[in-house]
């Protein structure tokens, strides 16, 4: 059985600015207007559930909530963007500028870019988690994360939890 949250009907959306190092339209400050679905298969528990959809969405939406109105930061290496933090402020340098932002605007992720395949990336590894703390993650098959930056650029993450032959035959389908 295949649950999903499908993150533009849901509003599992969050709104954030970055830029990217180089040169071109990405290498100015921009923002996206993010939107994440989550597609699990696994078989139904004795309540005929394969999870509690309510409880995954508000998982996700956590993260969400998290990034909504930051401005992101990859861990680029410091030739490429330096990044200070001083007592209330963020002061990024990269492609020539200098931006001095508030601290609580800022968000700094463990990820080496953000395009959208490491935050798709970012997303699954933290949704993985939470489902494997918060569920019996037993009857689940495999857990996908279609993360969309909008414009049509979507980046899907498929993880498989379990290699019974139910899950084995769903993949070659």
């Amino acid at each position: 059985m295949k649950i999903k949250i499908d993150g533009a009907e849901a509003k599992v959306v969050f709104e954030a600015c970055h830029l990217v190092p180089g040169n071109g339209k990405c290498s100015r400050l921009h923002p996206h207007f993010h939107k994440v679905s989550v597609v699990i298969d696994g078989s139904l528990s004795s309540k005929r559930r394969v999870l509690h959809l309510y409880k995954l969405k508000y998982m996700i939406l956590e993260i969400c909530n998290e990034l909504d109105g930051k401005v992101l930061l990859a861990q680029y290496p410091e030739n490429i963007m330096h990044v200070e933090k001083n007592s209330n402020s963020v002061k990024v340098s990269v492609n020539g500028k200098t931006y001095s932002l508030p601290e609580e605007d800022v968000m700094q992720l463990p990820i080496s870019s953000l395009n959208t395949e490491d935050m798709c990336l970012y997303f699954s590894d933290r949704i993985i988690r939470g489902i494997k703390d918060e569920f019996d993650i037993s009857r689940i098959n495999w857990v996908e994360v279609i993360f969309d930056e909008g414009h049509g650029q979507i980046a899907a993450n498929r993880v498989i939890l379990s290699q019974s032959p139910t899950a084995k035959a769903r993949q070659t389908v």
